[in-house]
């Protein structure tokens, strides 16, 4: 399969970059000017590339931790909310919040790393972007899970980072700029994770389930309580809401800017809207089958979000339209059918628990396939290498 275009392939090379224009407090007072720092020291054959690939394992890395000595605090018929004594594994959550810290740091890192080596290149942009995808789902499954977070809220903060996450992008294709904003972007959730994980492991999760009382707020006789955990991921969810809106109203102004029909940019956020639908249809239709697998479930979301991302920003660095459709997305609306079929005719083509893992699989399949062929793709046109910076040709003395 073939990832870009005989058109694309004649674009690549003149793509002058995209600009990020991070706008935050925290990334222009305290991370970008560590960095700056940090920088200096790192060797300068080491590619900005592996840079990156080095903080998305950290990231692998941390979620392992956390599920292999924490796991989901709510069992299937299980009624404790949380760990009576975690002491004796607190020092997870603290490596975790370790592992957040180095990808945020990586991930400023190897901008700088690139224009301070001169190999900035239009598949180092898309590789850090890529990465960033996945750490959407990442990083809600870390947090969530160190916190005591149930599962459900967990998914429903990952669906909610993913509408920002994909809009931003979606913006960026008709400004040629992502703008990050002040107090709600990126940088702010890492450090918020950051602050989450390493308060876990001072005090211990019992300090998350809180009750919180808003008996200010009593509506039609009803008051409103509910944990500190619960209420921070629903505030980071409403958040993320709010920032997907502002780049609506951004991508909106400027497709008319540009004499785009509303219709046609309207039409480029499809893939998108059937990956959510999809979802959240299947999630209505059979709830028991994603608290079987939740983590199982997530990830296979996160494979595949970040396939339409990658493909999509592919798309905008080699000037080619937006597709409609991704394979992927097939075997996410089959997952969907089975599960209909099975709940309204009682019919069973495939066992629902056998369709999660084959979607597992088959999600970590197509964005392996894909990492793999569009870096020999880019590598190829533009004649660069991936993971390595060539040593400078010696320079002949004349005689």
């Amino acid at each position: 399969m073939v990832y870009i275009t005989s058109k694309g392939k004649i674009n690549l090379p003149n793509y002058k970059g995209g600009t990020t224009i991070d706008k935050s407090i925290m990334y222009q007072y305290v991370i970008s000017p560590s960095c700056n720092i940090i920088v200096e020291y790192f060797p300068k054959n080491l590619a900005p590339n592996l840079i990156t690939a080095i903080g998305l394992f950290c990231n692998f890395l941390g979620l392992f931790s956390v599920f292999y000595f924490i796991g989901f605090n709510e069992s299937i018929g299980g009624n404790k909310p949380t760990l009576e004594d975690d002491s004796s594994v607190r020092w997870v959550y603290l490596f975790a919040g370790m592992m957040i810290f180095i990808y945020m740091m990586m991930d400023n890192i190897d901008g700088k790393q690139a224009r301070r080596t001169k190999t900035s290149s239009p598949l180092g942009e898309l590789f850090d972007h890529g990465c960033d995808s996945l750490c959407t789902g990442l990083l809600p499954l870390i947090v969530g899970i160190s916190m005591g977070i149930r599962s459900w809220e967990i998914l429903i903060a990952f669906m909610a980072a993913t509408i920002p996450f994909y809009l931003a992008h979606w913006e960026e294709y008709f400004t040629h700029h992502l703008v990050l904003g002040a107090l709600n972007g990126p940088t702010e959730a890492e450090c918020m994770a950051i602050l989450f994980c390493l308060l876990t492991g001072i005090f211990g999760q019992w300090i998350w389930f809180i009750k919180v009382d808003f008996s200010a707020l009593t509506f039609n006789h009803i008051q409103y309580t509910g944990q500190l955990n619960e209420m921070i991921f629903f505030a980071m969810a409403i958040i993320s809401f709010v920032t997907a809106f502002q780049n609506i109203l951004t991508s909106t102004k400027k497709a008319i800017d540009m004499k785009i029909s509303l219709f046609t940019a309207y039409s480029q956020p499809i893939p998108f809207i059937i990956f959510f639908c999809s979802e959240f249809i299947w999630l209505k239709l059979s709830p028991s089958l994603f608290l079987t697998y939740p983590i199982i479930h997530i990830l296979s979301l996160t494979f595949i979000f970040s396939y339409v991302v990658c493909r999509c920003i592919v798309q905008r660095i080699c000037q080619e339209d937006f597709r409609l459709f991704y394979k992927p997305l097939i075997f996410l609306i089959g997952c969907v059918l089975n599960t209909a079929v099975k709940v309204y005719f009682n019919i069973e083509i495939l066992d629902e628990q056998v369709s999660v893992l084959l979607l597992f699989a088959i999600s970590l399949g197509f964005m392996f396939h894909f990492t793999y062929s569009i870096i020999q793709e880019m590598c190829l046109v533009l004649k660069i290498n991936a993971f390595t910076i060539p040593s400078p040709s010696p320079i002949k003395k004349l005689n």
